[in-house]
């Protein structure tokens, strides 16, 4: 390979690499995701909420059931599952969701629950398909945090 041959390969692999790497959208770092999460629209004692902790741990309260009980197996799903009620609260592990869907991923004991998608500053919630144009559940971070 020529001098010259070898100036225009290392040009073209360094813009390739600004090309490319320009185009690459950031994923949300873990912090990005600690804090207190309310239900769009919810207030009060009763407050629909994930609190999300920087150690990888969160607490969910009154989770809706059809967010929270993603299986139907009451051995793998939260609390409150196979009891009939409304709602569950529950605490668990998380980690940063890894692929093209930036959010956050929620454990219990172990078993998936949901993803939350990161969504204009807001984590959006799916309990059916995710084709439709907006999140069933919106969650938004607490103005107290």
């Amino acid at each position: 390979m020529t001098r010259h041959s070898a100036g225009i390969a290392t040009s073209i692999a360094v813009l390739t690499l600004l090309l490319t790497g320009c185009t690459v959208m950031a994923q949300p770092e873990p912090q990005d995701y600690t804090g207190t999460w309310v239900l769009e629209g919810a207030d009060g004692d009763r407050a629909t909420e994930f609190t999300v902790s920087a150690d990888r741990t969160y607490t969910a309260r009154n989770i809706p059931i059809d967010l929270a009980c993603r299986t139907g197996n009451a051995a793998s799903s939260p609390p409150g599952c196979a009891n009939g009620e409304d709602s569950a609260s529950f605490s668990g592990r998380w980690t940063v969701a890894d692929g093209d869907s930036p959010g956050i991923r929620f454990y219990f004991d172990d078993h998936f629950v949901r993803q939350g998608y990161a969504t204009n500053g807001a984590l959006g919630f799916y309990s059916g398909s995710l084709d439709v144009p907006r999140p069933d559940y919106l969650f938004v971070r607490s103005s107290s945090d």
